[in-house]
């Protein structure tokens, strides 16, 4: 049991805490599509896995990364086509790969990082300015593609792929029939993505792909994807296809066994917090010979992008029969780390929201808050990308913070107080 020294943590309740609720998600019957989980509303976004092949991160102003479609379904029992990709061996997209040596150099996303997918592997990770299919330029802040890749579509077709260049939050990408018939030049810009943590393009139909909510974003997905796994008799790792839960942008997660899930406290576990992607995973639950069981005993913390803390507990899951899974969730509330401001009588507001050069903050100020502060940007990944020093009086104040070197995208606004951080929600830059 992963346990530490107990801790004493306040949480502060922006309403009283909910008690326990259950959620039921799915990858519907085949485990054919991916549901983007969201807590608080209760709600699931299912989208087909065959709605899109490749995607591209918007979120961030300087984050490059490209990610593989690596959820696909079953049907009677067997795997259905999915997306393959391959490092292609060269950086000259005028050359015709041959696919049947490229089967030793599959590339597959890591499941750590919303920043990194699977044609990022090639990155040098000592090396900041290296993105595998690209590097960045820091004269010019430009990403300049340099690599080629081969995609096997779930058709069977093959396409190979050149990400050129990410200039000015836009993205330029080539792709062509092997032998560099059909050729099509594409852009995606992020700007056209704001409030998303993916762009996804579907390369049979040469489109974008509307994947992610619209509002609210995800704090859990819940979809396919491949991964390494012990093998025993082999003593080797082996690549697997499951069914599992990844988390969302700017979430952690303390995986905690062997405990009570009605009586375990978040406290205790603070500090297991974990920033990969697959800490949830697929393994809570397990194929017993004849039915799936789960593991009674293993419970999992999410503190999200916003510092609200579920304790989260699977129940149940059906198979691909129907795909389903049983949550029981305990909203935890917000941490004390970073305060609801109306439990401390500062009332804020934010226009325009989503914003484009600059946005607008607006504080009536109880007389126990005035005192210096810092207003703070935070994006998903949990850096600050903006901050303004300003002085708090009691009364009615209006600031203005310049957003223009902002990525679009969806932040955290944020006050920093000598004592305390308050929350001010979320803003989206067009």
């Amino acid at each position: 049991m992963k346990k530490i020294a107990t801790i004493s943590l306040a949480v502060c309740l922006a309403a009283a805490v909910s008690a326990q609720t259950i959620q039921e998600i799915s990858t519907g019957a085949g485990y054919q599509k991916q549901s983007f989980v969201n807590l608080s509303s209760g709600t699931e976004t299912q989208v087909a896995n065959t709605a899109w092949d490749i995607a591209f991160t918007v979120y961030g102003q300087q984050d490059a990364g490209v990610f593989a479609n690596e959820s696909s379904g079953s049907s009677m029992g067997l795997p259905l086509p999915l997306v393959e990709v391959y490092d292609a061996l060269t950086d000259n997209f005028n050359e015709e790969p041959d696919p049947a040596s490229l089967v030793d150099y599959p590339l597959f996303n890591t499941e750590k990082s919303w920043a990194y997918g699977a044609f990022n592997e090639r990155r040098n990770p000592d090396n900041a300015l290296d993105f595998g299919w690209g590097e960045y330029n820091p004269q010019t802040g430009e990403v300049i593609g340099n690599w080629v890749y081969v995609v096997k579509l779930r058709s069977g077709a093959y396409r190979k792929i050149k990400i050129e260049s990410l200039i000015g939050g836009v993205y330029t990408f080539r792709y062509a029939n092997l032998d560099g018939s059909n050729e099509v030049l594409k852009t995606i810009n992020k700007a056209d993505h704001a409030g998303k943590t993916l762009a996804y393009f579907n390369l049979e139909t040469g489109a974008t792909a509307n994947v992610e909510p619209a509002t609210g974003g995800f704090d859990l997905l819940y979809c396919r994807y491949i991964t390494e796994l012990y093998e025993p008799s082999s003593m080797e790792y082996i690549l697997y296809y499951v069914t599992g839960v990844l988390t969302g942008p700017g979430g952690k997660v303390a995986e905690v066994d062997g405990v009570n899930p009605a009586s375990v406290e978040y406290a205790d576990y603070q500090d297991s917090l974990r920033t990969e992607l697959d800490v949830i995973g697929h393994d809570w639950k397990y194929f017993s010979g004849t039915a799936w069981s789960i593991d009674a005993d293993r419970v999992f913390f999410l503190k999200t992008a916003e510092n609200r803390v579920w304790k989260l507990h699977f129940s149940d899951f059906e198979g691909s029969f129907t795909g389903t899974a049983v949550l029981e969730k305990t909203d935890l509330g917000i941490l004390s780390a970073v305060q609801n401001p109306l439990a401390l009588g500062l009332e804020v507001g934010t226009y325009p929201n989503p914003f484009q050069d600059q946005i607008t903050v607006s504080m009536d100020v109880p007389a126990a808050l005035a005192q210096e502060a810092v207003l703070q940007v935070i994006d998903l990944q949990g850096r600050t990308v903006q901050h303004q020093s300003v002085t708090l009086k009691e009364g009615f104040q209006v600031f203005q913070l310049p957003a223009t070197s902002l990525a679009s995208g969806m932040y955290l606004l944020q006050i920093q107080l000598p004592a305390q951080t308050l929350g001010l929600g979320k803003i989206v830059k067009l």
